[in-house]
């Protein structure tokens, strides 16, 4: 499998996309962050909520440093405040086993199927 790096952030509808996967940086994580939140204070500043597609399938971090880096802007920010549903894209294996068994929350939803966690977002009502 490639490891192509994407750090792109696109809107379809009401489902804000973003992508942060290939051999990442901490120049990335914040070229990525810049980008996914302006697209975010789009809805914020219409006083629209939306929903998030988090794609981290094929993400690899440079260091530590970077994912620690992810979590802190991703999560420390009133941007999620604003978040109906989100779905997390990741690769097969533990670590998205030990989140589909263990999350609690029905606006969460952790797949390595794209279409799936797509078509729950689209389908999601709150």
């Amino acid at each position: 499998m490639l490891n192509i790096k994407d750090l792109s952030t696109t809107i379809y509808e009401d489902i804000i996309i973003t992508n942060l996967t290939g051999y990442i940086s901490i120049t990335d994580v914040n070229t990525w962050f810049n980008s996914f939140e302006k697209t975010c204070y789009s809805f914020i500043g219409q006083g629209k909520k939306y929903k998030l597609l988090v794609n981290r399938k094929g993400y690899t971090p440079e260091h530590f440093s970077v994912q620690k880096l992810w979590k802190d802007k991703f999560f420390s920010n009133n941007i999620l405040e604003n978040v109906i549903a989100v779905a997390f894209l990741l690769e097969e294996g533990d670590i998205l086993s030990h989140l589909e068994h263990t999350n609690t929350k029905d606006n969460v939803k952790f797949s390595s199927n794209y279409d799936q966690l797509f078509d729950w977002l689209s389908a999601y009502r709150y």
